[in-house]
């Protein structure tokens, strides 16, 4: 008897929650079809609920899929190896050491540079060494002009040892390249293999760089660092005598590092390393790749690019450059909020004097380009052309008067060469009596 009433209680207890499940799961369809009533909309069955959670969860599964596999072709150089990123400096060597290359040079020892050294005699011949990048199969060398200036043998090493003679095809003095030539009769059975070159304009300072080079005659050497800036202008590094600006790394540059290749994380070139500053610790530069791209495009023809030049020294205004003048009262004073690059010297007869340039003008703009800092308007005026006029916008005096000057750039490469033949003619002095 007790069992059968505790079947009948469990019965009666199962019944009463089907029933209470039922007037439910009435309840809320009659609810669902006011409120779609209501609102003019079909409300979604439980079953169509179901499948549209599903199908999103679906498509969240298939773009995460997506995004991996996204990531993992991106860390695939243009060689296919993987590159790891934790062991970025390893791989980024190992992707750019095949076109790495040692570069040797003989020279004169000269009668100032005897002068100033007891290790060499005047009509002695020494050795200098530098580093270069291969930019072709066919023989294409990229390096430092400084490296092979008056040379008179050159040699190039590959990675595997074997060295070839090479002759320079044109340098740049202006921005420090050159381009040498390995015979291509030579090369048989040789590969070169070209460096993958990046995008120096996706530079930011912090970013990973590596360098790689054959410093006081060590064959490939790494060293690693970070952009310290990716924009300094020549003169801001008291390179006044070069062109265009220069990328700064505290990855280590010593002699030799010069025309080797500064490395991005992926293995790609973004600079050809340069200079390092003397009596300083971690303070090197190197040439954008962007920009020894177009040089080395006009180099390998065997001419030299034309650089304008405008006879005037600039300098970005910074805060420290406002209140200074502000606090001399033989000075016109600046606004607060003033940008862009003043002119603290015009070289008599040069074309920005003969165009009516004045010291102390702030250039604010060139051919209709807004510029706000040094850097900007040395860029702006390397892209003029020599002999064709540009448009400078200038503020001038503490009224603000705004001008625009027309200002001719000669070639300063003729220049140059007109200055050196000048100072080789003999000089006559008249002494009189």
């Amino acid at each position: 008897l007790d069992k059968l009433n505790g079947m009948m209680t469990f019965v009666g207890c199962t019944v009463l929650t089907i029933f209470l499940l039922i007037v439910q799961t009435t309840s809320i369809s009659l609810w669902a079809r006011v409120w779609s009533m209501e609102h003019n909309q079909k409300f979604p069955s439980r079953k169509s609920s179901m499948l549209a959670d599903f199908g999103n969860r679906v498509r969240i599964l298939r773009k995460e899929y997506k995004q991996k596999e996204k990531i993992k072709s991106s860390d695939e150089n243009l060689s296919g190896v993987q590159v790891n990123r934790f062991h970025f400096v390893r791989n980024a060597a190992k992707l750019v050491g095949p076109s790495v290359v040692r570069i040797d040079g003989q020279r004169d020892v000269t009668p100032l540079a005897a002068s100033m050294s007891d290790k060499y005699q005047p009509g002695e011949i020494f050795s200098v060494a530098g580093s270069g990048v291969i930019m072709a199969s066919d023989g294409y060398v990229l390096t430092n002009a400084h490296v092979v200036e008056n040379t008179k043998k050159v040699s190039v090493t590959l990675p595997n040892g074997r060295t070839f003679k090479a002759t320079t095809v044109q340098s740049d003095e202006l921005t420090d390249l050159a381009v040498l030539k390995v015979d291509a009769a030579a090369l048989k059975n040789c590969v070169m293999t070209p460096a993958p070159l990046g995008d120096s304009s996706t530079l930011h300072s912090g970013d990973w760089v590596v360098a790689v080079g054959c410093p006081v005659g060590l064959d490939f050497t790494v060293t690693s660092g970070v952009v310290s800036n990716p924009k300094r202008s020549a003169a801001e590094i008291g390179a006044h005598h070069m062109k265009g600006s220069f990328i700064q790394t505290d990855a280590a540059l010593n002699s030799g590092n010069s025309g080797g290749p500064l490395v991005n994380d992926l293995g790609q070139v973004v600079g050809i390393n340069a200079m390092g500053l003397t009596n300083t610790q971690a303070i090197g530069f190197a040439i954008p790749i962007n920009r020894a791209k177009e040089i080395y495009e006009v180099l390998k023809t065997g001419k030299k690019p034309a650089h304008p030049y405008f006879g005037m020294e600039i300098s970005s205004i910074t805060p420290d450059t406002i209140r200074i003048r502000n606090e001399d009262p033989n000075l016109s004073h600046l606004c607060e909020d003033t940008t862009g690059s003043l002119v603290h010297r015009v070289v008599p007869g040069g074309p920005a004097d003969r165009a009516g340039l004045r010291r102390n003008d702030i250039i604010v703009g060139v051919n209709g380009e807004t510029v706000v800092r040094a850097e900007d308007t040395e860029d702006q005026l390397e892209k003029c052309r020599p002999g064709v006029s540009a448009e400078v916008n200038v503020v001038r005096g503490e009224a603000g008067k705004r001008l625009t000057i027309a200002v001719e750039p000669v070639d300063m490469h003729v220049m140059l060469d007109a200055k050196r033949k000048q100072l080789s003619q003999p000089q006559v002095i008249v002494v009189k009596p």
